[in-house]
């Protein structure tokens, strides 16, 4: 039996998501055992400004041109030559002025020793927009696995490029050996672009033709432009707010820290534990929700347009009470496993506390994707965007009072993200209650079982191996646990799509 086309292209989009995280944790746990809490702390606040800077100039330029590329496949490719050039200029100064510019933001940042970070990373600024813009147009021509590729090439590079460079530089000191893992960036990007350029101008792929004459190519009309253009800075409008709030951390925290008394160092080194181990820990969950979000997103379109609203409450029911029990279970052996997976990781237990008090994450996480895509299918995008506009002034609200009242050096930056994951949850949920009533406490039940089987699971694996010990017994013990609620989770899955399809 063969599976659909959109199954199979969803199914490798999720999948190359999936891999590309899976490959980006791995590769940050690398690096911490290379530079330390320290130099993941100026990692952070180094990507920081990059991430905020390529936001900026990409915005919603990818998402836009491969939504007029699948309406319109001669007005994307006039788009995307218009575009190209554009992003292509924009990137290069861009990335001229980051380098120019990188010691006066060094020390906006409050730390001189970022200045070659911020240089080192300059290249980056200059390929990326153009790539992802390149991938926005092949999404429009439905070319996922091309695109899939790229993005795990970039990855692999990237990886290996950053892993060698930090390595030979570690010698010169920590923040030349941040500067030399930021050059990873560019040097995956480059090798990806010229894997995707020769994608496009291969004469084998027989569906692009861009033989158009050129008075045809003149003929696109100024509302499709700037529809265009309207589409891109509405996406930037609602993508720019997490950078912004990520940039202003990197500013905050080691400041405020300061200001109650530590170190530069210090403040530097709680900054890296907690935004660049503790978070990488306990947002690892997440990618299953994410690929859950990301398939789920055609689904719930498909159905809403052709008036299957039944169907539509169905699915996202059903979804929304799975990402609930994965997060529970997710939140449950993150906090009881908490110095065991520090341990494992990063070699020692100082992440450990960091942890423990983002335990909720993966679960507020997960309900905040599913019920973004839900608005975004529905046509709501202004509650999604009110909400994370509100999150993040109360996470920085807290973050700057909370961080230097004794005893809250950790507990204040966690309160501080994990109200920026409730708060967007809640708003979206209010608009979204019309559709999931009942939710909440049809949960009830679900939550008590999984709690039990958890606590069930935890005693078996620990009594099992008081008896016989192996190598790494908390990963064995957290497999197992694992195995057990994820098999409670799909047959309550499995169980409520039969039920409500009957």
């Amino acid at each position: 039996m063969r599976l659909p086309e959109l199954v199979k292209q969803m199914a490798l989009r999720a999948g190359a998501i999936f891999l590309v995280k899976v490959i980006g944790f791995f590769a940050r746990i690398m690096l911490f055992r290379l530079l330390g809490s320290e130099g993941i702390g100026f990692y952070q606040m180094a990507y920081s400004v990059y991430a905020l800077i390529l936001t900026v100039i990409t915005g919603g330029f990818p998402t836009a041109i491969s939504l007029s590329t699948a309406r319109n496949l001669k007005e994307g490719w006039s788009l995307f030559k218009g575009g190209a050039i554009f992003l292509a200029l924009s990137g290069t100064v861009l990335g001229y002025y980051c380098y120019s510019l990188a010691s006066p933001i060094s020390i906006l940042l409050g730390n001189a020793h970022l200045e070659f970070a911020l240089q080192c990373m300059a290249p980056a600024i200059a390929i990326v927009p153009f790539l992802s813009f390149l991938r926005g147009f092949l999404h429009g021509m439905e070319f996922y696995g091309y695109i899939a590729m790229s993005e795990i090439i970039e990855q692999l590079f990237r990886i290996v490029v950053m892993i060698m460079i930090t390595i030979s530089w570690l010698q010169f000191g920590i923040p030349y050996a941040v500067g030399g893992s930021m050059l990873g960036a560019p040097a995956g990007a480059f090798i990806s672009l010229c894997f995707l350029l020769v994608v496009l101008v291969s004469s084998t792929l027989h569906k692009f033709n861009f033989n158009y004459k050129k008075s045809t190519l003149r003929k696109i009309k100024k509302p499709a432009v700037f529809m265009f253009i309207y589409s891109a800075l509405s996406i930037l409008a609602t993508r720019l707010i997490v950078p912004v709030s990520d940039f202003l951390d990197a500013i905050i925290i080691p400041h405020r820290l300061q200001d109650a008394g530590m170190s530069v160092s210090d403040a530097i080194s709680v900054y890296g534990i907690m935004t660049g181990m503790a978070t990488t820990i306990v947002y690892m969950p997440t990618l299953v929700t994410f690929a859950l979000a990301y398939t789920l997103s055609t689904k719930l379109t498909t159905d809403w347009q052709a008036g299957r609203k039944d169907r539509f409450v169905r699915d996202l029911r059903s979804s929304m009470e799975a990402a609930w029990l994965w997060g529970c279970a997710s939140s449950l052996v993150l906090f009881f496993y908490a110095r065991d997976l520090s341990n494992l990781l990063f070699s020692n237990g100082i992440a450990e506390t960091s942890i423990r008090f983002m335990t909720l994450a993966p679960l507020l996480s997960g309900i905040r994707e599913l019920s973004t895509v839900a608005l975004w299918v529905i046509g709501d995008k202004k509650t999604p965007l009110f909400g994370l506009i509100i999150g993040v002034i109360c996470s920085l609200t807290l973050i700057y009072y909370l961080i230097t009242i004794p005893g809250f050096t950790y507990a204040g930056p966690a309160i501080g993200i994990l109200s920026l994951e409730l708060i967007p949850v809640l708003w979206n949920m209010k608009t979204l209650r019309t559709f999931t009533i009942g939710f909440p406490k049809g949960l009830t039940s679900s939550t008590v079982v999984i709690t039990l089987l958890f606590f069930v699971s935890l005693f078996l694996a620990k009594l099992i191996f008081q008896a016989v010990h192996l190598p790494l017994q908390p990963t064995v013990e957290m497999l197992l646990i694992y195995g057990c609620l994820i098999l409670y989770i799909l047959i309550r899955y499995l169980k409520n799509e039969r039920h409500l399809i009957l």
